[in-house]
């Protein structure tokens, strides 16, 4: 099958990675897939498509514009060379991942000749498309699926597509889960000292008051005086003398708080080695929580406010514990799991990674996508 994928971005965000991974996976099981994303305005190589997308030997094609937000000259720009890149590798299936690529895909699609490809669009966040009435009036007439990252998705602002379920699938987004499993051999964080006997909780989110750090440090604090070897590590970027050591001291447990800075590629391994389980009280700017099935991955626990999608991530009391949005409820969760014991909790992690590599891996999402489309392709064309 012939498959190109959309994304209107040149920058390496939390909607780019999981459509990257997704071409990857669909060119190992032998498609021909074309990854076509926004020309880079001069990030460096770690923060844009093309650097990350090189480190993951995915080939894209950066000829369009291709503006995260839609922008009516460079759309007339791109609209003639994406008509022009179509009609020659005549692809049998378009995948957007982002509103503005969706956009573009539907209006290089008017008008084709029969039989077109198919379109269709990953929505990630439960909130359902950005721009509804956009995506009503112009981009869904043209649509011939919708793929869903969670079952929570807002389905009536999808217009007439919410009405047809058959062409609706829930897929959750893959992971390269052999990046994140059974890899001890890379061991723990060393900038960091941990104490002997330390059992670390953690924290990876951007260091900043919408992540609700307050929540995680409250309940650490309340479990403090019963639990001397309990520890908080945190891992991002932003203000941590604010968010973090200050609160840390008013609530006394300045020497329970470990803090590594950022981490990414083989260093995010370790740190998810560096925790017992992960505390997570809200998602950042990606609604499918990537940071939580990568912790599921390495085998680390997660315990989470049961908020979002993420019921549909935890099993809860067998890979984690779902809790209420609050410092009792997480502190509440994390006592749970404090006592199941060592043996407990090394069989909570052994759950973990064996779920993660059953539901979260790429390859496995992939089929599914290639058997939507085959789904799609057997239906009669849309009215």
């Amino acid at each position: 099958m012939k498959i190109v994928h959309l994304v209107s971005n040149f920058r390496w965000t939390e909607r780019v990675e999981p459509a990257a991974d997704l071409a990857i996976a669909q060119q190992k099981l032998g498609h021909d897939v074309r990854f076509l994303c926004g020309h880079n305005k001069g990030e460096p190589p770690e923060n844009c498509v093309q650097g990350r997308a090189a480190r993951k030997q995915l080939e894209f094609d950066d000829r369009l514009i291709f503006h995260k937000h839609f922008r009516w000259a460079a759309t007339m720009k791109d609209l003639p060379r994406l008509k022009k890149f179509l009609a020659s590798f005549q692809p049998d299936v378009i995948h957007a991942h982002l509103s503005n690529a969706h956009l573009l895909a539907a209006l290089a699609l008017r008008r084709a000749a029969s039989p077109r490809p198919l379109l269709v669009r990953t929505i990630y966040g439960p909130e359902g498309p950005g721009w509804p009435l956009r995506f009503r009036w112009i981009s869904c007439p043209a649509t011939d699926g919708l793929i869903l990252a969670s079952e929570k998705t807002n389905l009536p602002v999808c217009g007439r597509l919410a009405n047809a379920p058959e062409r609706i699938a829930t897929i959750l987004p893959g992971i390269d889960v052999d990046e994140f499993a059974d890899r001890h051999d890379l061991g723990k964080l060393e900038n960091i000292t941990v104490p002997p006997g330390a059992l670390v909780v953690g924290m990876i989110a951007s260091i900043n008051k919408r992540r609700r750090l307050d929540l995680a440090l409250e309940a650490v604090a309340k479990l403090a005086p019963r639990h001397p070897n309990l520890h908080l590590l945190f891992i991002g970027r932003g203000t941590p003398e604010l968010y973090i050591r200050e609160p840390a001291r008013q609530l006394g447990i300045s020497d329970r708080i470990l803090y590594a800075g950022y981490c990414r590629n083989d260093d995010l391994v370790r740190a998810f080695h560096t925790m017992d389980a992960l505390i997570y009280p809200i998602h950042g700017t990606d609604p499918s929580c990537r940071t939580v099935r990568e912790a599921l991955a390495t085998g680390t626990p997660v315990i989470a406010a049961n908020r979002g999608i993420m019921d549909e991530l935890i099993d809860d009391g067998q890979t984690g514990f779902l809790a209420p949005f609050s410092a009792d409820g997480l502190a509440e969760a994390l006592e749970k799991w404090i006592a199941l014991g060592p043996g407990g909790r090394a069989n909570m992690s052994a759950a973990a990674a064996a779920d993660a590599r059953k539901r979260f891996c790429r390859v496995a999402q992939a089929r599914r996508a290639v058997e939507f489309y085959e789904r799609l392709q057997a239906l009669p064309a849309k009215a």
